[in-house]
C-alpha cells in the first residue's frame, strides 16, 4: 500500500512537471510565422516599392499584429528590437511603414 501511494505521488510530480516550461514548439511556430511574413516583406521591397505601398502598409500591420500575438514569449525587450528592426529595413521603401514600426515599438 505504502508502495502504491509512492509510485502515484512520483507519477503525479512527473506529469505535473513534464508540462512546465516546454515552449520549444511555440517557439520554433512563432520563428516559422517570422520567416514568412519576412519572405513576403522582401517580394515587396523592390526597385518599385513605390507602386506597392499599399501592399507594405498591410504586412507592417500583420507584423505589428504577429509580434503583438507573441508578445508573451518574446519579452518586451526582444519585440521592442524586432519592431524597431523591421523599421529600419523598410525605412527605404516605405517612410510611413517604418513610421508606424517605429511608434509601435516606442510602446513597448
Amino acid at each position: 500500500m505504502r508502495r502504491s501511494r509512492i509510485w502515484l505521488l512520483l507519477l503525479l510530480a512527473a506529469a505535473l512537471l513534464g508540462g512546465c516550461g516546454d515552449t520549444s514548439g511555440e517557439t520554433k511556430a512563432m520563428e516559422i510565422k517570422f520567416e514568412r511574413i519576412d519572405f513576403q516583406f522582401s517580394t515587396l521591397e523592390t526597385a518599385n516599392a513605390a507602386f506597392n505601398s499599399r501592399h507594405l502598409a498591410q504586412q507592417t500591420q500583420r507584423y505589428i499584429a504577429l509580434v503583438h500575438e507573441y508578445a508573451d514569449v518574446l519579452g518586451p525587450k526582444e519585440a521592442k528590437k524586432r519592431l524597431n528592426q523591421k523599421a529600419d529595413e523598410l525605412s527605404s521603401y516605405c517612410l510611413p511603414c517604418s513610421g508606424v514600426l517605429t511608434e509601435e515599438a516606442r510602446r513597448f
